[in-house]
């Protein structure tokens, strides 16, 4: 979604993932409109206790009974397995299961070769050159080049393919990539030709710091094209109508109910994979996944915020880093949010630390930037946010005494006594919330009344959309790992730039930064261009998502990931 008019897909509780969802791609709107929209593109229970063993004994059983087997709960049910057109964070989770790119991540992170056994970069870095290895799909058939190419020009021509955006100079810059996607230029290809079943090539418009990052991406997948187009609108919807050339492969699928997958002996890397099943069960009640869990039924499942005092002293509790920033973004149709005064006196009132510590309770931090921390480092190897100025985080009386003077001058300048705004949200947790505290933290200030209208999800998505908000509580994760992935949010025509922000200054800065000659020059450009926002208060970061979980201590090797596919599972083990 890039996922993403919040484009997020939201889990109660840890983990949301940024989907474009609901956003369709609009062939035929000039691109010049689009500007710079750079990408972005990852839950719950309730215990008897918070103490004991840590439960999970299901992985044990499974050892004896048939093999390795993990048992996973989700909140949300699988969508759809077609790489092509799922936008949902379970759905990216299976593909990624039994599905490999050219590009994965280790278990620190690091782009590392997968399908692509190397690759080269031509010196003016716009041609990438990838070798294929001896790879096969579940049915025998070599994984080759051609895989890639008819995978990617089908992103870019399908009209349901909601991260067909990736291909452009949104996301990896592919030649041809705008044409197809914003001015519908049907009759055009990618510039990615497969020069023989193991050499694929790859045409750039411009350089990507970004496309390798991408490339770790379900969206850029391979897909057998005699199979696909064997199975037509129903590839990707059943068990036999999926091929998997990854660590597993998808043996049963029961729609609202739970996915199994087994290890794939027709994997390339299958000595390497040691657990013979996993199981994700949808679980949209927490209590119950938690219950599963104390009682061994359940290896893994995530919490949210009400949980956290139940199991943060047991030792199956972890706390996984997440790069989703949750933050508020103003209409700037509304003349009472055009006055940067008030929106600074909304920001500022909001007692961060507090929030973070005594509401979410899930390692959640704050965050009063606009990239987020522990995401994406610099040409110097320094995180972004520790070199890059962020506005101080006021708490208390102090917030509450700063903000009222923020305020005082809004309702001077606006003439006004007093201002009435509603904060759009989600109904369901964490949104919901947090968007209380936010109101409670408001209520304290003379002259602002801040009214919630929660909404369910698709609701709340369709007035972002609409632009019928006068501010929303929203959130993104990235799908690759640059700046970019949150700073081209707020561009002047981006389709994820719901309160109509413009900055000709800001823009301009980032337009700069593509063009820049170094990477050291790009990096400055693009924390200059993150300094712009933060003055002009064009949107409020509020926190850092954090994310807590339990997993069997028995388990290992469940690679959580800050961008791409939030989990991957090919190094994951039982102990005996």
């Amino acid at each position: 979604m890039g996922p993403k008019p919040f484009t997020c897909i939201l889990k109660p509780g840890t983990y949301a993932r940024m989907l474009p969802s609901l956003l369709k791609k609009q062939k035929g709107n000039s691109l010049m409109n689009r500007k710079v929209t750079l990408l972005c593109t990852a839950a719950a229970c309730m215990g008897l206790a918070a103490c004991g063993n840590g439960g999970g004994s299901n992985a044990e059983a499974g050892t004896a009974e048939g093999g390795k087997t993990i048992t996973i709960a989700k909140e949300n049910d699988v969508v759809s397995l077609n790489s092509i057109l799922a936008i949902d964070q379970k759905s990216f989770d299976v593909i990624g299961m039994f599905t490999e790119g050219l590009m994965t991540l280790d278990a620190d992170n690091n782009i590392i070769p997968a399908i692509a056994e190397s690759y080269e970069l031509s010196d003016d870095q716009l041609t990438y050159t990838f070798k294929l290895r001896d790879a096969k799909w579940s049915n025998g058939e070599a994984v080759k080049a051609q895989d890639f190419v008819f995978a990617w020009n089908e992103l870019a021509h399908n009209d349901e393919a909601e991260y067909s955006y990736l291909v452009t100079d949104d996301g990896a810059c592919i030649k041809n990539g705008n044409e197809i996607v914003y001015d519908g230029k049907d009759d055009l290809d990618l510039g990615v030709t497969a020069k023989d079943d193991k050499t694929l090539v790859v045409e750039l418009d411009k350089k990507s710091p970004q496309f390798l990052s991408l490339m770790v991406f379900p969206s850029f997948y391979p897909i057998n094209e005699e199979f696909y187009k064997e199975k037509d609108d129903q590839y990707g919807l059943a068990v036999e109508n999926l091929l998997a050339n990854g660590p597993y492969k998808v043996v049963e699928w029961t729609k609202g109910n739970s996915v199994k997958v087994a290890k794939n002996a027709d994997y390339w890397d299958a000595g390497n994979v040691k657990v013979d099943n996993i199981i994700v069960n949808a679980v949209p009640d927490f209590s119950t996944s938690a219950l599963d869990f104390e009682n061994g039924n359940t290896d893994w499942t995530q919490l949210n915020s009400t949980l956290i005092d139940r199991y943060k002293d047991n030792e199956a509790f972890k706390e996984e880093p997440e790069s989703c920033l949750w933050y508020l973004q103003y209409n700037y149709d509304n003349k009472d949010l055009a006055n940067k005064n008030l929106r600074k006196a909304i920001s500022t009132v909001v007692d961060r630390k507090d929030l973070v510590e005594n509401v979410l309770k899930d390692g959640s931090t704050v965050l009063t930037g606009f990239v987020p921390a522990g995401f994406t480092t610099g040409p110097d190897g320094k995180d972004y946010r520790e070199t890059a100025d962020s506005p101080e985080a006021l708490a208390g009386d102090d917030a509450v005494k700063a903000a009222q003077e923020y305020l005082d001058k809004a309702l001077k300048e606006l003439g006004k006594d007093e201002v009435t705004l509603t904060l759009l949200c989600d109904s369901s947790d964490p949104a919901k919330p947090v968007a209380e505290y936010i109101q409670a933290c408001t209520s304290k200030l003379k002259g602002l009344n801040i009214e919630l209208l929660p909404q369910e999800k698709a609701n709340r998505l369709a007035k972002m959309k609409d632009h019928d908000f006068d501010i929303v509580l929203t959130g993104w994760i990235p799908d690759f790992s640059d700046p970019t992935a949150f700073l081209g949010l707020m561009t002047e025509g981006n389709a994820y730039n719901y309160g109509s922000y413009v900055s000709e200054a800001y823009d301009a800065k980032l337009a700069e930064a593509a063009d820049a000659a170094t990477p050291e020059e790009r990096w400055t450009l693009l924390q200059e261009a993150e300094q712009i926002l933060l003055d002009d208060e064009a949107v409020s970061g509020i926190y850092q998502m954090g994310g807590a979980v339990l997993q069997n201590p028995k388990v290992t090797g469940i690679d959580h990931h800050v961008f791409g596919v939030s989990n991957l599972y090919k190094n994951a083990d039982v102990a005996e």
